[in-house]
């Protein structure tokens, strides 16, 4: 089974204030367990690009995508809400981001590879058509899947499992005919929806301080049936894992075999192409465990 990994020195090369959350280390932190592991020798590494414009404007409104630009320091940081900051360095990330999101379609479709991980950050999943929210800049999984549509597939499946629910994605795809999203979330935590669904959407809200039975449970009942029902060309994943015990950032229960069992379900479900989007986990060592145990189990089963 051929996985690609798609990152950047972007990825790495700015930071947040030091009381931010979203930090360099992340990304460092998984690859050096990819290295350590000795899993980094099979992932097939490519380089993300930036992101096509006209592909973005698919998602993103003009005037908002001019204003990041216009207000990216020079030096210093710009805080555009009370979490999402702007730092010389940071919107050149987002493009590449999103555009390894992008890539990650083409070698899918293509049959370059089974599957792909996008290591990027900023996460995306928060970012709205005309502005940002929850340190997302732009939305990638939603740049992914108007790449898949300029593919032609008209049955696109996205699954967040991010703590934080993607309302940022929600939003630029509710009710769109050729799109299920599934996502699993905190009740009550940030994003978290108050309204109820659109038709083509499904959602997994837990309680806090639910762990992996929590999370099996609701999965194997609302998810994974209607999952196959839909039959998707591709699965576009908003893979979050800022839901395991040991981050701060929310109260669910959740460990890396729990993000291990829900990848190898997912993939026994749908065996087309996959693409995975780094979203939250913002405990280093934690989230490089998971990442690992997510691209072990994609070489395994995806």
């Amino acid at each position: 089974m051929s996985i690609a990994l798609i990152a950047s020195p972007a990825f790495t090369a700015y930071r947040l204030p030091v009381f931010h959350p979203d930090q360099p280390r992340r990304i460092e932190a998984v690859q050096d367990r990819l290295i350590a592991s000795g899993l980094d020798p099979l992932l097939r590494p490519f380089d993300a690009p930036r992101v096509a414009p006209e592909l973005l404007e698919r998602v993103h409104e003009g005037a908002y995508l001019a204003e990041l630009e216009a207000r990216t320091p020079g030096e210093g940081w710009i805080s555009l809400d009370g979490d999402t900051w702007l730092a010389p360095g940071s919107l050149e990330a987002a493009y590449r981001a999103s555009g390894a999101a992008a890539l990650g379609v083409d070698l899918t479709l293509a049959g370059t590879v089974h599957g792909a991980f996008a290591l990027g950050r900023p996460p995306g999943h928060h970012a709205h058509a005309g502005h940002a929210e929850g340190f997302c800049l732009l939305n990638h999984i939603a740049v992914a899947a108007a790449r898949a549509r300029e593919h032609g597939l008209n049955r696109i499946a996205i699954v967040d499992f991010d703590a934080h629910s993607g309302d940022g994605t929600e939003s630029l795809v509710a009710d769109a005919p050729d799109i299920r999203m599934y996502s699993l979330y905190q009740e009550g935590g940030f994003g978290a929806p108050t309204a109820p669904p659109a038709e083509n959407l499904r959602r997994l809200p837990l309680p806090p301080g639910a762990g992996g039975e929590a999370l099996r449970q609701g999965v194997e009942r609302d998810f994974l049936g209607d999952l196959a029902t839909f039959q998707p060309e591709i699965m576009l994943v908003s893979a979050g894992f800022d839901g395991h015990r040991e981050d701060d950032l929310s109260d669910l229960r959740l460990v890396e075999e729990d993000y291990a069992w829900l990848v190898r379900r997912l993939c026994e479900v749908s065996g087309g192409p996959k693409v995975f989007s780094l979203e939250g986990g913002y405990e280093p060592t934690a989230l490089a465990r998971s990442v690992h145990a997510t691209l072990h189990t994609l070489l395994e089963h995806g």
